[in-house]
């Protein structure tokens, strides 16, 4: 993470204003330059892109130094492979969100999960989503992305975003109201 950028970016979590994809799209110029071994044209992408990186791991592990770690192993993945990043309808941050959710998975299976029993109704009507429904929420509600967009990075259809979206909210209002009653 940069220096500094970290009181920021805890203080700023509530303040979601996510980049249209248009605008984190590919900037060509720097991918190539990235591609060709260029450190700073690297550094460039990083910085133009780690609060997004950051904000979307942060939802998803919801510990902050867990969401540092895996920002920087996210980096450190696309560092090493960015050789084989090719344009194919998706944006570079569409790219490292995959890459980010890969590195959540890949820990999530390295740790066995541990509920303290006196916080397990703590745990979040989330969680009881499916990995699908929860980056559907994530990056609708969270990330403030349109359906298309979420479509754009996860690969899928618009009407099959939607689906998901409704599925989600539906299985959060009944879990939610069986709670509360």
């Amino acid at each position: 993470m940069r220096k500094g950028s970290d009181d920021g970016l805890r203080s700023g979590v509530a303040k979601v204003t996510a980049l249209p994809l248009e605008v984190a799209g590919p900037v060509p110029d720097v991918i190539a330059r990235a591609k060709a071994g260029d450190r700073g044209a690297f550094a460039e992408l990083y910085d133009r892109h780690i609060d997004s990186v950051y904000r979307y791991l942060l939802y998803r592990v919801r510990e902050p130094s867990d969401a540092e770690d895996l920002a920087s192993e996210v980096f450190t993945r696309a560092f090493a492979n960015i050789h084989r990043y090719r344009w194919q309808g998706k944006s570079f941050l569409a790219w490292l969100y995959t890459i980010a959710r890969n590195a959540v998975t890949d820990r999530r299976r390295r740790e066995r999960p541990m509920v303290d029993l006196d916080n397990a109704y703590g745990v979040g009507a989330v969680k009881h989503l499916t990995t699908e429904q929860q980056e559907v929420i994530v990056l609708r509600f969270v990330e403030n992305m349109s359906s298309r967009q979420v479509a754009q990075v996860l690969g899928k259809n618009e009407g099959a975003i939607r689906a998901l979206q409704f599925r989600a909210l539906g299985r959060l209002r009944k879990l939610l109201t069986s709670e509360v009653a």
